[in-house]
């Protein structure tokens, strides 16, 4: 039986990863909150909210995981957090900071052939189960 040629070459990591595992929580994640911040200003349930409505299940976001990040985004001065009232603690609202803007635009063009590659594996295996 003849091999049939490599047609692609692997991505380094495997698919499950991109979205539930350490990739997520390092990458996607903190790129996807820091895009969202960039197009608007919002508090952590209304990012959740936002989130939500571009991913679905495909990328589930709670409080355990968004406030956190979002601590750690403003430690490193790439957002800012301002109270929604001025006199008590309500909603904390996140802005993007310039320096945010800088790592933003960094992450994006790190990640654009990757996910690249994503995109031709989930095509790849599309078309190979219903074509």
């Amino acid at each position: 039986m003849k091999a049939l040629p490599e047609k692609h070459v692997t991505p380094p990591r495997r698919m499950e990863e991109v979205l539930r595992g350490p990739i997520k929580s390092k990458t996607v994640f903190p790129v996807l909150l820091l895009n969202l911040i960039s197009q608007r200003a919002d508090h952590g349930y209304g990012l959740m909210q936002r989130i939500d409505d571009i991913c679905g299940d495909l990328l589930a976001v709670n409080t355990n995981k968004i406030y956190p990040l979002l601590r750690r985004l403003e430690e490193r001065g790439f957002v800012t957090a301002t109270w929604d009232h001025p006199t008590k603690r309500s909603r904390r609202i996140y802005s993007i900071t310039p320096e945010g803007i800088e790592r933003l635009a960094r992450i994006k063009e790190a990640m654009l052939p990757y996910l690249d590659s994503v995109e031709r594996a989930a095509g790849r295996l599309r078309k190979s189960l219903y074509e």
